[in-house]
């Protein structure tokens, strides 16, 4: 069972000036550090297992020291003696709210629910102006910056702490993952705690608990406040134990617990690039090229440029962008001038998906653009996450492991679940980026509140721009496809009792009608349908009225172990109806297909769904159109908005194609 040491640097004056409380893993690091640096007394107050327990003590006592501060005090042996009483009464009060608030732990509540031993001691530092192996190489971690790719062979010719400061770089970890970093790596550290804190106290590196807790005063009764550090939760959220590795009382996140466990005991490291990358001009050279033989439209020109000057701008401020572009209007081939500038500049890109099958769909588009970069997919059960890399492709739930590393953050389908509505996810993202680098938001049906933030200072009097603006300094609109047809307006028809008459097995001859006629032009169909348990039953029930194409159909859903298997068999024709849920209504593309959603009036196909749904249809510049039917049992707004925001892209599309701007 590990102890941290809560202690007091102090200046030998006395004065409470410059004065601050530390929580350190190893006393003799913090005594060797101050040494190098200056003179000091360091006032020891105490020591405990619970590392969210040491923090929230290292605030409060900062705390009075602030007020010590304005009040003018010296730190005399009477002031540090009433801040160890502080203390004590502090981790009282802490360990009765705690066992207030845990009613599943009853024996633990007369032993106390933490371990404090108080340590009265204080060491006087004398200032030795010496280099010394602790001293953490200051001078040869700055060029570096934590981002030069070290060769292992030539371990002689770096120390440990420039071998961990690369590693850990732009990377939130969690002691037992920097173990593994380290491991997948073939790195040993022989002293890894020690040159961790060396890392913290020379302000290179932050640490934390993985949960933290702090006393909250209230008008009837005090409380605790549990946050997590990688995610953000409060309240329900964190779950208070006793544990069984500290020996006390403990918590952890059970919204991040996928992730790994987030718990008060847990050191979490968090480390940001440190600075511009060193490498040859010819290997810089060659990670940047980008070998794509395709080329834009008018539109797609006029937006990729666009996007790229928002990456180059250095002004500070302008941090995010939005690039509406429909459904089938190249999204992804619109990147590639903003991630060629962001390499050029030196700089990491991270391109985020909400699903693990955009990022496998992703990861080759990229590798075949940008052959020379080094570029990994990160997903749940990815092989490639610990590597170093030009160009990261990750689900959104894997950027939590990532701290300030990225100079872009592309944040592909914005309003895709899980992201949409998810602080955790959103926080996510925010932190993966450098203090001065860009977040890109790139989406077909993007979220009212980002379009009002970003879009609010374009101008509505633009001639192009109709009512919705065409472009901003923080915005651009893509409204038309990149064949140039129309986006497939979709039918909508309302069937009453539609869900029981399924359910019964009788016939609904709009959709079979719908069904057989695509099938009988030697057309793909997508099928979808808003709940799981409607999969399987809908699949039945078209093989039971369509028998001669029952061996051509099938289905999936998020939790079928076949689930790539079988998109890999739709896409190669083997199947020619897929019912399924919402997870393939972006991020597919099948030509000559066509779309029936079964149920639109449900709450799961809102507005943004159902355009997306719909623009599974006609991406392909051989079979430009196809049809799409919404089957509601009851009308819906969703449908018509649906419908409406489709039509109005098609009507800007072609009025600036008539005008010649987007032609």
């Amino acid at each position: 069972m590990h102890k941290y040491l809560l202690y007091i640097k102090a200046g030998s004056g006395g004065s409470t000036h410059q004065v601050q409380a530390y929580v350190t893993p190893s006393f003799s690091v913090d005594r060797a550090f101050w040494q190098e640096r200056e003179g000091c007394v360091l006032h020891v107050i105490g020591k405990t297992a619970s590392l969210a327990l040491a923090f929230s003590l290292r605030e409060r006592v900062n705390g009075h020291l602030a007020q010590g501060v304005r009040e003018e005090r010296m730190l005399t042996d009477g002031y540090v003696n009433e801040l160890r009483s502080l203390v004590a009464t502090t981790v009282c009060e802490a360990s009765r709210l705690y066992g207030r608030d845990v009613e599943n732990a009853r024996e633990r509540r007369e032993q106390g629910w933490f371990t404090w031993e108080p340590v009265e001691a204080s060491v006087k530092v004398t200032y030795r102006d010496r280099v010394t192996p602790k001293k953490f190489l200051d001078d040869q971690l700055r060029p570096l910056g934590g981002r030069q790719l070290l060769h292992r062979s030539s371990s002689l010719e770096h120390s440990e702490a420039v071998v961990l400061s690369e590693l850990l770089s732009g990377r939130a970890l969690f002691w037992d993952e920097i173990l593994t970093l380290l491991k997948k790596q073939a790195v040993d550290i022989e002293d890894l705690s020690a040159i961790l804190h060396s890392f913290v106290l020379a302000n290179k590196a932050e640490w934390r608990p993985g949960i933290r807790f702090s006393v909250a005063k209230g008008w009837l009764r005090n409380r605790l406040e549990m946050v997590c550090e990688r995610c953000g939760s409060v309240g329900e959220k964190v779950e208070l134990t006793y544990c069984h590795t500290c020996e006390q009382g403990c918590a952890y996140c059970t919204a991040c617990l996928g992730m790994g466990r987030s718990k008060c005991c847990t050191p979490y490291f968090l480390m940001a690039v440190g600075g511009p990358t060193i490498c040859r001009a010819d290997k810089l050279e060659n990670a940047v090229r980008l070998e794509w033989t395709g080329k834009y439209s008018a539109g797609q020109s006029r937006a990729a440029e666009r996007a790229r000057s928002f990456v180059a701008n250095p002004r500070p401020g302008l941090s995010e962008f939005l690039i509406w572009a429909v459904c089938g209007a190249g999204k992804t081939e619109l990147l590639f001038p903003s991630v060629q500038e962001a390499l050029v500049a030196r700089g990491r890109v991270l391109i985020a998906t909400p699903r693990k099958d955009v990022v496998l769909e992703l990861a080759p588009r990229i590798r075949r653009v940008f052959p020379k970069a080094k570029v990994i997919a990160v997903h749940g059960s990815s092989t490639e996450k610990w590597e170093e890399s030009d160009i990261t492709i990750a689900t959104t739930h894997q950027v939590i492991r990532y701290y300030k590393r990225f100079s872009l953050v592309v944040l592909d389908e914005v309003d895709a679940f899980p992201y949409h509505n998810d602080p955790v996810l959103y926080r996510a993202l925010s932190r993966a980026v450098e203090s001065n680098g860009k977040l890109l938001y790139l989406s077909a049906t993007p979220p009212k509140y980002l379009r009002k933030r970003l879009m609010e200072k374009a101008s509505s009097t633009d001639k192009h721009s109709g009512v919705i603006p065409l472009f901003s300094e923080k915005h651009v609109l893509l409204p038309g496809r990149y064949h140039g047809s129309a986006l497939p307006v979709p039918k909508i028809l309302t069937v009453r009792g539609l869900h029981k008459r399924i359910l019964a097995s009788r016939l609904v001859h709009e959709f079979i009608h719908a069904v057989c006629f695509s099938l009988d032009a030697n057309r793909q169909v997508f099928v979808f349908v808003p709940r799981v348990a409607e999969v399987e039953r809908v699949l039945e029930y078209l093989q039971m009225w369509m028998p001669l194409h029952a061996a051509q159909m099938t289905s999936v859903h998020a939790a079928d172990p076949m689930r790539e298997e079988k998109v890999d068999a739709f896409r190669k024709k083997r199947y020619a109806l897929m019912v399924t849920t919402t997870i393939l209504e972006r991020g597919v593309t099948i030509p000559k297909s066509d779309v029936v959603v079964l149920g639109a009036e449900v709450p799961v196909f809102d507005e943004a769904s159902l355009v997306q749904i719909a623009g599974r249809v006609g991406r392909s510049i051989d079979d430009p159109t196809g049809g799409v039917l919404f089957l509601q049992a009851d009308r819906a707004t969703a449908p018509k908005r649906a419908v409406r925001q489709i039509n109005q892209m098609n009507q800007l599309a072609q009025k600036l194609t008539e005008q010649g701007v987007f032609s």
